[in-house]
């Protein structure tokens, strides 16, 4: 290789990959939040700011526990939930409902007033029972807290994206010069050894996709200047409270004393057993709490652990004690009767069975004892599959946990498949209980909430048949549809009047359609809430989407290629189609496309009705206009 050709085909794409990789470096630096200033300690409250709002302003504009926290404490403070502590013990506080209606409050003041009226039973719920037992919840609501603490401090002009638009689009142009450099370097080098010149046109596309899309990531929020004086005067009632002394020892339930003290305190992370109590992520799954059979109640739970029995079904552990017997066989009749056998002639011939016993030799011990240790190990195993064949157990209750235990990696796409789950169901009685083991197979048929009958083998732990007696209530909430943070537009009056897919079909019908039991996935962005409503069973696969395509071009491409690949419904809506896994049918000018991932062969008359009930719920003026769909 000449060194033009290294230049152009090495070192150019090198620095052009560099010189970006320095610019998004500086611009990130020079974006980072600035450092705040504390003002002089004062214990007035310095503003009007919700404690949420000013927990981000405290954690260098990042938005972290302490948000819910406080938030909760200020509910508490402003009379929407009352704080009662029992004893001594702040862990034994509860929260109890006032009554008063939460229509004026924030989005994330609502989302946590709605964890609490979730949770609470006869309108109380202990305090330490709001953390959840389903990580994808948990995960779930942390994130809408973060985005509604964020859209608020922006709306009050104290937070704004690291990268603005112009940032993005700065660093997304440079980044298509960089391609272009790339793409130059290997198209000079597929030139000169005679390759695929194409080869350039995929290197200029992936580097462009690649260096777009590190400068679109959202890197978090950064201060403003109004935002760094209102954090300054707060940081200033913070070095207030921290010195007093035994503000940070104060029980949740000293808001009736405190007031928003407490909440601010909260917020600016000064309240240590306050926050060490109000806890609203990840349910400690040791210790649970449940409400089934009245009254709020914690339990103890004890999970199967260290022994290869548990969870496994019993041709297993019947291979297992064939396979230990026969070796046991071996050692003790063959090998050991051989060791133990004279030599022919030997002066030992003549003596004594007992003589020779007392006489052997370490090794021949060593494997005689080996050998029956296998035998014995065989034979408990042997008793006790037995034990658990026929004599079984029920457990009836409600299911408190329900989590991914063993997995199964592939070698091949480094994915992992859930292979067993941890299975609690309290019976309303014992303050201790036993986790089951859950097989994947099975596992879709109940979900946190339900009461079950479950059969379960005792030693094994494992449980073979599940029996819903009462379905918990649907767990998936409606998308807050009021105003997007971003655009300031409604989502539901966002180009689609109204047309709501989360609306179209219920769980309840989806999941009789099809047998199975399914529930309504949140969605994660307006843009979802207006295009997409999602149904999953218990393992999280999707059972059914549904789509709603309003008057356009693409409602008017969705039904071409739906003409071109399926087969006509007649008496479906004002027309629809049918494919292999999926029907399409429009309603005026907004087209409804429903699929079914994995569809089996009798599906087809199921999507059909379907199809028909949600075109019926189509609102009237969403099927009116212009016939811009056909």
């Amino acid at each position: 290789m000449t060194s033009d050709n290294l230049a152009i085909e090495l070192l150019l794409p090198l620095a052009c990959l560099a010189v970006w990789a320095a610019v998004y470096g500086l611009a990130r630096l020079s974006n980072r939040p600035a450092g705040v200033t504390p003002a002089p300690a004062a214990m007035d409250l310095p503003g009007q700011e919700p404690p949420a709002v000013v927990s981000l302003l405290a954690n260098q504009w990042q938005v972290t526990v302490d948000a819910a926290e406080s938030t909760l404490l200020d509910l508490a403070a402003r009379g929407y939930v009352e704080l009662r502590q029992a004893d001594a013990d702040p862990q034994h506080t509860t929260v109890h409902l006032t009554g008063r209606s939460p229509e004026h409050l924030t989005r994330y003041e609502r989302l946590v007033h709605d964890r609490v009226t979730q949770r609470a039973v006869d309108g109380v719920v202990p305090l330490t029972a709001l953390s959840f037992s389903d990580a994808g919840r948990a995960a779930s609501w942390s994130k809408r807290m973060r985005r509604y603490v964020v859209a608020d401090a922006r709306r009050l002009g104290l937070s704004r994206r690291r990268f603005s638009k112009v940032m993005v689009t700065t660093l997304g142009v440079l980044g298509v010069l960089a391609a272009a450099g790339v793409t130059a370097g290997v198209w000079h080098y597929l030139r000169r050894t005679g390759d695929d010149p194409f080869g350039g046109v995929a290197a200029f596309v992936l580097t462009t996709a690649a260096l777009t899309t590190i400068a679109g990531r959202d890197l978090g929020e950064r201060d403003t200047p109004a935002g760094r004086e209102v954090a300054a005067r707060w940081l200033g009632l913070r070095a207030w409270l921290a010195g007093h002394e035994s503000f940070a020892d104060l029980p949740p339930a000293a808001v009736t004393v405190w007031d928003r003290y407490l909440s601010y305190g909260a917020a600016l992370g000064v309240t240590r057993v306050a926050s060490r109590v109000i806890h609203l992520g990840i349910a400690d799954r040791k210790r649970l709490w449940s409400s089934y059979g009245g009254g709020w109640r914690q339990v103890r739970v004890t999970y199967p652990a260290g022994l290869p029995r548990y969870g496994q079904a019993l041709g297993w552990i019947v291979f297992r004690a064939v396979l230990a017997a026969m070796v046991g066989w071996t050692l003790t009749r063959v090998v050991g009767a051989a060791l133990l056998a004279p030599a022919p002639g030997s002066p030992d011939a003549e003596a004594s069975l007992w003589s020779r016993l007392t006489s052997i030799d370490p090794v021949t011990l060593g494997v005689i004892t080996l050998g029956l240790v296998l035998l014995g190990y065989a034979g408990y195993l042997g008793v006790r599959v037995l034990i658990d064949l026929v004599a079984p157990a029920d457990v009836t209750g409600e299911v408190l946990w329900h989590q991914v235990w063993q997995v199964r990696s592939s070698d091949s796409d480094r994915s992992s498949t859930p292979v067993n789950r941890y299975l609690v169901v309290d019976d309303g009685h014992a303050e201790q209980l036993r986790a089951w083991v859950l097989p994947e197979e099975i596992a879709g048929e109940c979900r946190l909430g339900d009461v079950v009958t479950v059969r379960v083998r005792p030693w094994t732990r494992r449980v073979t048949r599940v029996t819903v007696h009462r379905p918990a209530p649907e767990t998936a909430e409606p998308f807050d549809d009021t105003e997007d943070e971003e655009t300031g537009v409604g989502a539901a009056t966002a180009g689609q009047a109204g047309a709501r897919p989360d609306q179209l079909l219920s769980a309840a019908e989806v999941g009789t359609a099809f047998g199975v039991r399914v529930s309504l996935v949140r969605p994660e962005s307006a843009d979802e809430a207006r295009w997409v409503a999602r149904f999953v069973d218990g393992r999280g696969s999707t059972v059914l989407g549904v789509t709603v395509v309003p008057r356009g071009r693409m409602a008017s491409a969705a039904l071409l290629m739906s003409r071109s690949v399926g087969q006509a419904l007649p008496g479906v809506g004002d027309e629809a189609y049918a494919g292999r896994d999926r029907v399409t049918g429009r309603r005026g000018d907004v087209v409804v496309l429903i699929v079914r991932p994995h569809a089996a062969p009798g599906d087809g008359p199921v999507l059909a009705g379907l199809l028909t009930t949600a075109l019926s719920r189509l609102p009237a003026d969403a099927s009116t206009g212009q016939s811009g769909a056909r």
